[in-house]
């Protein structure tokens, strides 16, 4: 279910900095997903990643993720 727009797709970055800054914070996000709750992604590509404008970025897409705890 989608219900707003909230960011662009990795591929649609606008520089290098912000594609790299985009992929950096989600190699993060899931290292601190990890060492906090034991939870692996499994399934990361381009698509899961979102740069939002306003300066964040999201790793979404979870449904394959797997639990180790």
């Amino acid at each position: 279910l989608i219900l707003n727009k909230i960011g662009r797709s990795l591929t649609d970055f606008r520089n290098t900095k912000e594609m790299v800054t985009a992929v950096r914070d989600a190699i993060t996000a899931h290292g601190d997903t990890y060492d906090k709750a034991e939870i692996l992604h499994r399934d990361i590509s381009s698509a899961d990643i979102l740069i939002i404008d306003t300066g964040g970025r999201l790793l979404i897409d979870w449904d394959l993720c797997k639990s180790f705890n």
